[in-house]
């Protein structure tokens, strides 16, 4: 660790308990206090500035190398399977998508390359989409922590984060409607106004040629619907 910087250097949803620890914790769409050691953990709502956010924090320090993604699955943004997609795939050198992210905006566009190529060199990614429970999750940290293959072999990258204002046009402009039929309840993103169904029917004040696409989650079925 360097110590001309502060460690996390982003501020977010999370606690630090040991920094010198070899495991990070993202517990997805809800604060989970986890006992016992660990490196950081937290929760991420957001496939965009959110990973960002955790690749900065873990990238400043070569102590962690293994990233637990426990926590419920976020309806919509589909947070968890973005960065399982982003470890595995990588992003689109061009368009700054994470290759094979289902998410409604999973965009990567405030780390630079090199930050994405070291987070995916880091850190080994385990996958626990949707598990609450915390002795689940201490084990698999205790398990992890026992094998830790030590130090990673280059010294902490530090990006400055400064997310650009393009990124808030991105969500507005896409008009996305998330409609979760298990609860009756929709969602339009460019109002970001939750509303109830009626008669499962949706009514735009707007009406513009929508597309619906219907994807299947961890928590149910999920239509999301964008304009073509």
């Amino acid at each position: 660790m360097n110590n001309d910087h502060e460690w996390p250097p982003v501020a977010g949803d999370f606690d630090v308990n040991d920094p010198s620890h070899c495991v990070a914790i993202c517990t997805l769409g809800k604060r989970i206090e986890i006992p016992g050691q660990y490196s950081i953990a937290g929760s991420c709502k957001t496939e965009n500035i959110g990973i960002e956010r955790i690749i900065i924090n873990i990238i400043s320090n070569p102590n962690i190398r293994y990233l637990i993604v426990a926590g419920p699955e976020v309806p919509g943004h589909l947070t968890g399977r973005s960065l399982r997609a982003l470890f595995l795939n990588g992003v689109d050198p061009d368009t700054r998508k994470i290759i094979g992210a289902e998410g409604a905006i999973p965009y990567i566009e405030n780390v630079p390359p090199e930050g994405i190529d070291r987070f995916r060199e880091q850190i080994e990614l385990i996958d626990m989409i949707n598990v609450l429970s915390l002795s689940q999750i201490t084990e698999k940290v205790e398990q992890l922590a026992g094998q830790n293959p030590g130090l990673f072999s280059k010294d902490a990258l530090w990006i400055e984060f400064k997310p650009a204002s393009g990124e808030a046009r991105r969500a507005i402009s896409s008009a996305t409607i998330i409609i979760l039929p298990e609860y009756d309840l929709l969602l339009e993103s460019n109002s970001s106004l939750m509303a109830k169904q009626e008669a499962h029917a949706i009514v735009t004040e707007h009406p513009s040629s929508i597309v619906i696409e219907v994807r299947e989650s961890d928590t149910g079925t999920i239509l999301v619907g964008k304009e073509a």
